[in-house]
């Protein structure tokens, strides 16, 4: 690729004051888009949940739900004309692999949990779930992540969403 172009798969950064802070207005339609997915995903336990109720199995359910995300990529995947180097597959870490069993867990267990915690209480809990596990993964630079500095504000948002689950359970 040549230099100065993008792949398209690179990280995506905004621009950079003097003083080293990101200019977020330039992360505002990423910021957007990922709020749009955050609100679509907080339908899918509870679609999940009925779909498990009618055919009487939360793991036909979360077959039926996944063979559609499989059409779905696939179809996406075939209209793209995209190029996959298959054999890559082969020699990726092992705990690469891990990606498709987070699928079967986030559609099998929130559809089982949904019903019992209701939408917001769910959705606050994995919000906590993943702000702890996202920010050790940003201070260690695991998964993907470039390594992030562990600072109070992000200790102090977890315990603000701490908080939000607290003030979520109660009766």
């Amino acid at each position: 690729m040549a230099e100065g172009t993008s792949s398209g798969y690179e990280r995506r950064k905004g621009g950079v004051r003097s003083d080293g802070y990101e200019v977020t207005l330039t992360k505002l339609p990423f910021i957007l888009t990922a709020i749009a997915i955050g609100g679509v995903l907080a339908l899918q336990p509870g679609l999940n949940a009925e779909v498990a109720r009618r055919l009487g199995s939360p793991f036909g359910a979360g077959v039926v739900s996944i063979c559609v995300s499989f059409t779905l990529v696939v179809a996406l995947f075939l209209s793209t004309g995209t190029s996959v180097s298959w054999g890559a597959a082969l020699s990726m870490p092992w705990y690469l692999w891990l990606a498709g069993t987070i699928g079967v867990i986030f559609v099998v267990g929130t559809l089982w949990l949904a019903p019992i915690l209701g939408a917001a209480l769910l959705f606050v809990c994995m919000i906590a779930g993943q702000m702890i596990t996202a920010t050790l993964a940003d201070a260690i630079g695991f998964g993907g992540y470039q390594a992030q500095a562990f600072d109070p504000w992000r200790i102090a948002g977890i315990g603000l969403v701490l908080a939000g689950v607290w003030l979520f359970q109660r009766q």
